[in-house]
Order: structure tokens, then C-alpha cells, then sequence
């Protein structure tokens, strides 16, 4: 058992016993346990920790109680809820059945009876819910679960409360509970913070229209671009792609796909309604029926009925012929997209897909997305970011044009697997750049934390808490980092300028009294004297005149010690990273061989290692750590806290002039304090500001 499991077995002892995991996504994972009251089998729904702390476990279980007073046969029903030792849970039935979705990968698209029946369901379902007020806002194959011929509509209410927990609208919320943007109304799409009911019939003929044709309305090669879509693209009619759609089916899911609310049917009852007219008692679909006089009429002129029915024919035909069209279109680019992955050029998939308009969220490529795909979360602090996306070519030569992936929390967001660059912005915070690498099959859950612009430390990251990293991890086990600040970039000349300018060497305060110089302790000015450039004046062994070389400004700064780099992080409110943090900064909560992953043959291109000399701060965009701090391996070694009264310090991080296993390797570099060098240099960090 894991240990997830069997803290919730300890915290929920005498109520459920879980057995095992159903599934999991960006958002919750679900698992089947045992109702010990009742001796049933139940869905037990935990959230994750970091979405549990956005949501706050005692407003999101007051707002979830509203949801579990609805009982209805295609509603399924909320049993109870809880906080089990910080897991924030909800528990429903468990259905022994397969969802909507796994019915559509098993066929490319249902039988229009089918169809009826179930459409009727989930109608029938929201009317219910919508009478009590509660809108779902996340209707979508995967919250539709088949018992038996029927459906019953999944985790309703859940959006509702995320949302008013949360305290938030529309997209924020919808990133929360969406995996996909395909099944969003235009209001939502458009972040407006007014949603109703009539959000929920818009998905639902989103619905309806995939399980007729077996693809969404409306598509995109980017969440952007879907969004767009949904505000302001019309949508084929459902005939485009189902040719034998009786015309009063495709009159409702049309209906339900109106632009404005106020287009759309007002009253869930309506869609109810008018299903229920379009099925036959035996389940069917009936051919429509003219009035009597109609057919008198027709029956009397028969000439306008064969020309009636020419007419007809002309257009099925010309129907027909746009769908052999796109089917060959669609077949030509799945051919396309299979050599590629054949030759696994992953690039090319991609391209192919942006310039197509498509993406993975098209059942006619689930092949494709099998063998090229990969998926993405994204949570940040403060939730509600901005998330763009660059794509990084296989050889880092080129970019892609950035994407807006939407605004976080994003779950479960399928990608072609590759590298890209991503930045996450929001309102009165600082943009946090960082790496994104999907293997194929792969699932990446990353957490970024946005500084607010009122801590005023332009140029500084946050890096969230936890274990030490790194190759030397197993000497500190218990060793617990706190979340801290850090700069992105390593110290540069133009920086360490500020400092020497405006007399940081002669602030005493800044200055241990004693100093360990030449194997013994001398005095402050003793040791003072001795910090001085080729000119003599106070400042790194490498500068002249007081100032550094000509164009180096965006240089690191390097020839100083480590009485030097103190005394500079004292001067600017700062400190020194200590050994923890340093390598949280570099690897996050990853085990990768460096920053950017475990990819050595790029490493030229990604860091600055056995070079011919130093490069400018933050040069190697490639090399970027999970957290976007920049030269962490190679272009210096940075130095590292430590007791002004001890004798040696560490450096990290490797340089130009080293091999590249100075990174990872666990032989620690350790020198004398007043040590110098072309190679080594240092970067700050700070404890987070009081909150």
C-alpha cells in the first residue's frame, strides 16, 4: 500500500477502508474502498495537497454540503466529505461501469439512438440540479459514467464549490476542473464572472455533437486557440459530419451551441422536452412527420416533390463530397503525422498539428498521442496565472511561436512531448520563467510560486521547500530546506559596481573583525588592505582603476573571496545560499543529473563548461533549472554560506575552466576564505519575506 493509502486508512479507521486506486488526474486521484457502515463499495475523491490549500478545506466542505442534498437517478450522489489529516476528500457511489469517454475511444461514435437516450439522461440530470441552483460547469465525457444503457452525470456541484471556496470565476475555476478547454461555453472562454445554468446546455451540446460525430464542435492547435473558437468561430452543422442526423436532433445540439445564452434554450426542461419527442418509445428516432395538409398539397403537385427531392439530392451529394473531402484532408495529415513519428521527429508532429489547427484532443488521433504525447499541470500561487508555452526545437536551435496555455490551475493539458519554455505572469506579481520537459507518456505535475511586487527583489526566483537534492542528498536525511528566495542570476561585474561605488569596502559593519588570511587570523584592516584590484584600489583582483574590464558589465563577477561575496550579500539585505538551498535552487524536488535534465550530449549548448573563458549572465537559455535560475552548472563556481570563524568554504556548480563533472560529482571543493579565482564567483539568496 502506499503511503497516501495508508494515511487515509488511519485517518478515516472505522468509516472506510481503502483498497485500492481507480485513477488519477492533475487535480484528485480516486480510490475504490470499503463503506464499513453500510458494507458497500464506495468512490473515495482526495484532492491533491497543493490543490487542497488553494481550495481551503473548511470553506470547500461547507460549499460541498449544498451539492449533496440533490438525489436523482442520473445524478451521482454525494455521500460525505471530510479533512483526513490534511486530505481533503469527498465520497460518491462506485459504479461499476466505464465512463462516456472510455465508451468514445472504443468507438468513433455512437448510435444515434443512443445518443438520444443518453443526452435525455444528462438533460434530465442537470434540469434537477439546475432547479436547486447549482450549475456544474464541467460537463465532458470523462464526468459521464454509464450504468448500464444509462448515464449518470459525475462530481456535480464540485466546479460550484471549487469555485466558491476558491472565490473565484470562470477560467480560473475551469482550469481548475478541466483538463480540456473543448467542452467551455463562450462566457467562460471569455473569463466572465457571471455563469449560469445555460453554461452547462452549451457543454452539453458539445457533448452531443462528439458522441454524434466523434469530434469536438470546435478545435485548435492550442488551448488559445480552442478558447477563440468558442467566443467567435460558428461551428459546421452536425449533418457536415453525420450526414443522416435527423434535421430535429440537429436543430436542438445546434440550439445548445448558440453563441449568446440568450440564444441558446433557457431552460434545461426545454432540451428535455424536445429529446424526449425526438425518441420512440423502442429507443429509436423516428422520421419526421408533415401535417396533413402539407402532404395533400404535395401529393397534389408532384412535380415539386421530384424537384424537391433533387434539390435534396444535390446538397447530400455536395455534403458527401466535403465529407469524403475533409476525411481525405484528415487522412492525408494522420499519414503525415505517423511517419513522423516514425522517424521521431516530434518537432515535425508538432508543426504539423499548429499548422493543421488540430490537436491531440481529436479521437482520430489517439494513435498519434499514444506514441508522441505527453501531459501537463501547471498550479501556481497565486492561482489564476497566465501560462505561455515556447517550444523548444529537438536540437535548441530554433523556437516555435508561444502559446497561451490558459490560466492555471491547468490539469492534465496534452502536449506533443518535447522541451519548452514556459513563463507564468499575473497582476502585481514578477513572471517566473521555467523549463518544461515531457518524455513520451509522460505526466508532469509543476508547482511555481509568482513573487508579489510589493516584496520589491526584482531579479530573484522563489524555490519552494523541501529535502536537500543533489549527490550528497544522503548526508543530510533529515534535513528539511525552507522555502527562500533566490537570484536568477550569478552576480555580475556591473552589479558588484553598486557595492564598490558607493564604499562597501570601507563599511566596517559589513567586515568580520578578524579575518583567516595566509593560515593565520589578522585584523580587519589588515586583511582589508589586501582586497584590492591590479591598481591597488579596493575591488576584485581582476579589475583596474577601481572598475571592471571594458564590456564585461554583464559578466559574473569574479576574483573575489569569500569575505567579499558576505560582506556584498550584507550590503544588499541579502545572504549567501546555503549548501541546501543552493541545490534546491538547481534541482527542485527533481533526481535529474543537472538543471535541465539528464541530457549530456546537449550540454554545450545548456551550460558553460571546459570553455575559454566566462560568458554573460544568464547566456544559455536552455540551461535553465526548474525554478528558471540560470548557470547553475559551469560559467563559475559560486560560493557558499558559511561561519566567518571557520577556516575552509564550499564552492558548487562547476565553471568555464572545469569538466562537467564538477557539477554532480560528490567531491566537494572546499578553500581557504580569502581564496581568488578567475573561475569562481557567487549568487544571493534571502528567506522569504514576513507575510
Amino acid at each position: 500500500m502506499s503511503e497516501v493509502i495508508d494515511r487515509l486508512n488511519a485517518a478515516l479507521e472505522g468509516h472506510y477502508r481503502i483498497e485500492r486506486e481507480l485513477g488519477a488526474g492533475g487535480m484528485a486521484t480516486v480510490y475504490l474502498a470499503q463503506d464499513l457502515r453500510h458494507g458497500r463499495h464506495v468512490a473515495v475523491k482526495v484532492f491533491r495537497p497543493e490543490v487542497a490549500g488553494i481550495l481551503g478545506g473548511e470553506r470547500f466542505l461547507r460549499e460541498i454540503e449544498i451539492v449533496a442534498g440533490i438525489e436523482h437517478p442520473h445524478i451521482l450522489t454525494l455521500i460525505d466529505s471530510g479533512n483526513a489529516d490534511g486530505l481533503l476528500y469527498f465520497v460518491m457511489p462506485y459504479v461499476r461501469g466505464d465512463s462516456l469517454r472510455t465508451r468514445l475511444a472504443q468507438e468513433e461514435r455512437l448510435p444515434i439512438a443512443d445518443v438520444v437516450r443518453l443526452m435525455r439522461d444528462v438533460a434530465d440530470g442537470l434540469a434537477e440540479a439546475h432547479r436547486h441552483g447549482l450549475v456544474h460547469r464541467d460537463i465532458k465525457p470523462d464526468n459521464i459514467m454509464m450504468s448500464g444503457k444509462h448515464a449518470v452525470v459525475m462530481d456535480f456541484g464540485v466546479a460550484k464549490a471549487v469555485s466558491s471556496a476558491t472565490g473565484q470565476h470562470s477560467m480560473t475555476t475551469a482550469g481548475m476542473t478541466l483538463g480540456t478547454p473543448a467542452y467551455m461555453s463562450p462566457e467562460q472562454a471569455a473569463a466572465e464572472p457571471d455563469i449560469d445554468h445555460r453554461t452547462d446546455i452549451y457543454a452539453l451540446g458539445v457533448l452531443a455533437y462528439e458522441l454524434l460525430t466523434g469530434r469536438p464542435p470546435l478545435t485548435g492547435s492550442s488551448a488559445a486557440q480552442i478558447l477563440a473558437a468558442h467566443i467567435s468561430t460558428e461551428p459546421d452543422p452536425v449533418s457536415t459530419h453525420r450526414v443522416e442526423t435527423p434535421p430535429a436532433l440537429q436543430a436542438v445540439v445546434m440550439k445548445c451551441l448558440a453563441k449568446e445564452p440568450k440564444d441558446r434554450w433557457q431552460h434545461t426542461e426545454e432540451v428535455v422536452q424536445h429529446l424526449e419527442s425526438i425518441a420512440t418509445p423502442s429507443g429509436g428516432v423516428p422520421s419526421l412527420q408533415l401535417p396533413g395538409s402539407v402532404k395533400r398539397k404535395q401529393a397534389a403537385r408532384p412535380w415539386r416533390r421530384w424537384i424537391a427531392i433533387g434539390g435534396a439530392a444535390v446538397v447530400l451529394l455536395g455534403l458527401a463530397l466535403a465529407q469524403q473531402q475533409r476525411a481525405a484532408s484528415l487522412s492525408a495529415l494522420v499519414a503525415e503525422l505517423d511517419a513522423a513519428v516514425e522517424a521521431g521527429d516530434l518537432d515535425r508532429v508538432d508543426a504539423l498539428l499548429r499548422d493543421s489547427g488540430r490537436d491531440f484532443g481529436e479521437r482520430a488521433f489517439e494513435p498519434i498521442a499514444a506514441a508522441a504525447g505527453a501531459t501537463v499541470s501547471v498550479v501556481t500561487v497565486p492561482a489564476g496565472a497566465t501560462v505561455e508555452l515556447t517550444r523548444v526545437s529537438a536540437d535548441l536551435a530554433t523556437l516555435a511561436p508561444p502559446v497561451t496555455l490558459g490560466r492555471t490551475p491547468l490539469v492534465d493539458v496534452r502536449l506533443v512531448a518535447g522541451e519548452y519554455l514556459a513563463t507564468a505572469s499575473a497582476q502585481d506579481h514578477q513572471t517566473v520563467e521555467f523549463s518544461i520537459l515531457l518524455e513520451v507518456g509522460e505526466s508532469v505535475s509543476l508547482d511555481q510560486t509568482l513573487i508579489p511586487e510589493a516584496w520589491n527583489v526584482p531579479g530573484m526566483v522563489y524555490v519552494g521547500g523541501g529535502p536537500v537534492p543533489g549527490p550528497l542528498s544522503q548526508d543530510f536525511p533529515d534535513v528539511v530546506v525552507e522555502p527562500f528566495l533566490i537570484d536568477r542570476f550569478e552576480v555580475s561585474n556591473q552589479r558588484f559596481m553598486g557595492f564598490v561605488a558607493e564604499g562597501g569596502y570601507r563599511e566596517t559593519r559589513l567586515w568580520p573583525e578578524s579575518m583567516y588570511l595566509d593560515g593565520t587570523w589578522v585584523s580587519r584592516d589588515v586583511a582589508l588592505s589586501a582586497f584590492v584590484d591590479r591598481t591597488g584600489l579596493p575591488g576584485p583582483r581582476g579589475w583596474s582603476g577601481g572598475t571592471f574590464p571594458d564590456g564585461r558589465g554583464d559578466y559574473p563577477v569574479f576574483g573575489v573571496n569569500w569575505y567579499e561575496a558576505a560582506a556584498f550579500a550584507a550590503w544588499s539585505g541579502s545572504e549567501l545560499p546555503s549548501f541546501g538551498q543552493w541545490w534546491r535552487a538547481a534541482l527542485g524536488d527533481r533526481s535529474n543529473r543537472f538543471p535541465w535534465g539528464d541530457d549530456l550530449r546537449s550540454i554545450d549548448q545548456r551550460s558553460n563548461f571546459g570553455g575559454v573563458g566566462t560568458t554573460p549572465v544568464g547566456s544559455f537559455t536552455h540551461g535553465a533549472s526548474p525554478h528558471g535560475v540560470f548557470d547553475m552548472a559551469g560559467n563559475v563556481k559560486e560560493w557558499i554560506s558559511g561561519d566567518p570563524a571557520d577556516s575552509l568554504f564550499t564552492v558548487l556548480g562547476g565553471s568555464w575552466l572545469t569538466p562537467t563533472y564538477m557539477f554532480d560529482s560528490p567531491n566537494l571543493e572546499s578553500f581557504p576564505p580569502l581564496f581568488d579565482s578567475e573561475e569562481v564567483g557567487f549568487r544571493l539568496a534571502r528567506p522569504l519575506p514576513n507575510r
